[in-house]
């Protein structure tokens, strides 16, 4: 998959990153167009029902479940997805892994339309910003 400006999305061409790179926070994540569903997958493997995948007229829109977030028709799934992902946060996807159950799926995943994609994850202030805290 191509990197088209997207700092978010994984350019699979580059996969070596150094360690100390600021950039080894960034998370990966996979997004699957199942049955008209899509479900997401984290790095441990889990995965889970986030939105639906309205099709209609050779159009595919993408459309979570929670917080009315929605993608404009796009012309297939994978383009739906990817559209998707400029409106995830890291904090916004993993809340949601900790609070939805395991989705079962009748298949392989791999074999669904998806797409990859890195999420930068929040660092606490105190990794970030060694100044104290102002007390009111």
């Amino acid at each position: 998959m191509k990197n088209e400006g997207n700092p978010k999305q994984e350019n699979n061409a580059d996969t070596t990153r150094a360690p100390d790179d600021a950039a080894a926070l960034a998370r990966p994540f996979r997004l699957f167009a199942v049955e008209q569903r899509v479900l997401a997958q984290n790095v441990d493997g889990k995965v889970i029902d986030i939105g639906a995948m309205d099709s209609s007229g050779g159009q595919f829109c993408a459309r979570l479940d929670v917080d009315d977030i929605a993608v404009e028709p796009k012309r297939s799934p994978e383009l739906a997805l990817k559209a998707l992902v400029d409106k995830l946060t890291f904090d916004y996807l993993d809340g949601l892994f900790t609070s939805e159950g395991e989705a079962e799926v009748a298949g392989r995943l791999q074999d669904f339309p998806s797409v990859e994609f890195e999420l930068d994850e929040t660092l606490p202030r105190d990794m970030v910003d060694r100044t104290p805290p102002h007390i009111f």
